[in-house]
């Protein structure tokens, strides 16, 4: 698995039309694609060859206006004709760059992606772009067709996670996408675990905490191997700890950890299988 975010899987890994059932292709850092038939969409893409790897779909999610999330070098190169929906406070951004729909998003908005019901969850992330701000918001999306649903939080930072409680209430997930990290090592996010508010990032011991709040029936780790530096931890080191920690906390299916370019495929509400 390369750290570099210029490598891309190969179109067979992301090919995922292969798969007869929906299924979830995670293409790195929080990049995923998600796929049911027809319907695909692409969150948060990052990466041109990532995301273009991952053609056709049908819209783009962001999360939040980060650079690493919304990012203007990766979405120039993607096809400008689908539906592409940022958080509100971000359509100033993108504006210039010839989507043929761009529409703002916030907790509780629904948005008919072709057959996939979209709808805007809250999360908990810094506002802003550059620095803290009002707006550009944060926010995370449920996608949901045929009884499945899958999850995509974005970003968390360290917090309180009630609105994980609210939405594991409201909806029966198959799948939660959490990061796991960010460009430090684990134990640097786990340190700040008491300060709320100061950690921009989650550790592996948090994502499962909000994964059985969510009351997911699969955690898929993003926000890690992609992304880091390589003087401090290796870009393995978020995963080794989390399957640690969910080998002892006797939670190990909960977790479905995959490499760039690998499939979850969700054969039925309630079961996912993981494929290359």
């Amino acid at each position: 698995m390369s750290d570099s975010v210029g490598t891309a899987p190969s179109s067979s890994e992301t090919g995922a039309s292969s798969l007869a059932n929906p299924h979830i292709v995670w293409l790195g850092h929080a990049s995923a694609l998600v796929a049911f038939g027809e319907d695909r969409i692409l969150i948060d893409p990052l990466g041109r060859r990532r995301a273009l790897s991952a053609s056709p779909y049908n819209t783009i999610l962001i999360t939040h206006s980060h650079v690493d999330h919304l990012n203007r070098w990766t979405l120039s190169k993607l096809d400008k004709s689908v539906k592409l929906i940022v958080p509100k406070g971000a359509k100033p951004i993108v504006d210039n760059m010839g989507f043929s729909e761009v529409l703002e998003a916030e907790p509780g908005d629904h948005f008919a992606c072709g057959g996939i019901d979209v709808i805007a969850v809250e999360t908990r992330h810094d506002n802003g772009r550059w620095k803290k701000a009002d707006k550009p918001i944060c926010v995370g999306y449920i996608l949901q067709k045929d009884g499945i649903v899958v999850h995509h939080a974005g970003d968390v930072d360290m917090s309180t996670y009630d609105v994980f409680d609210t939405i594991g209430k409201d909806f029966d997930i198959d799948a939660t996408m959490l990061p796991i990290g960010g460009m430090l090592p684990p134990w640097y996010y786990a340190a700040k675990q008491a300060k709320l508010d100061k950690g921009v990032h989650i550790c592996p011991e948090t994502a499962l905490h909000i994964a059985e709040r969510l009351g997911a029936t699969r955690l898929v780790p993003v926000h890690w191997g992609t992304l880091n530096l390589r003087l401090f931890h290796s870009g393995a080191a978020p995963r080794n700890k989390i399957e640690e920690l969910a080998a002892n906390l006797g939670v190990s299916e909960l977790l479905r950890v995959l490499s760039h370019g690998e499939a979850l495929e969700l054969t039925a509400p309630g079961g996912a299988e993981s494929r290359p």
